[in-house]
């Protein structure tokens, strides 16, 4: 099944696991796991769609499995990581 993301998701699903925006685009934190994450979200609008293959990166970036568990984190509030 193919999910899409806008960049209102990513952005929201970074500041839940608590990446911080460094610039316009640099998104930095550290997981609970003491790993250091980083990931680029070129905002052109809360609107947007991503493409799926870059969707498909920033989610290892923010270090999920893949795009469903990444989607899970985005329709469960609840979950932090």
């Amino acid at each position: 099944m193919p999910y899409q993301f806008t960049a209102g998701d990513i952005k929201s699903i970074a500041k839940r696991i608590g990446l911080q925006q460094i610039n316009s685009k640099k998104w930095n934190g550290i997981d609970i796991n003491g790993n250091f994450l980083q990931t680029y979200i070129h905002d052109h609008g809360d609107g947007i769609s991503i493409l799926p293959g870059t969707a498909k990166q920033q989610a290892k970036q923010m270090g999920f499995k893949d795009l469903e568990d990444m989607h899970d984190s985005l329709i469960n509030t609840k979950r932090k990581r």
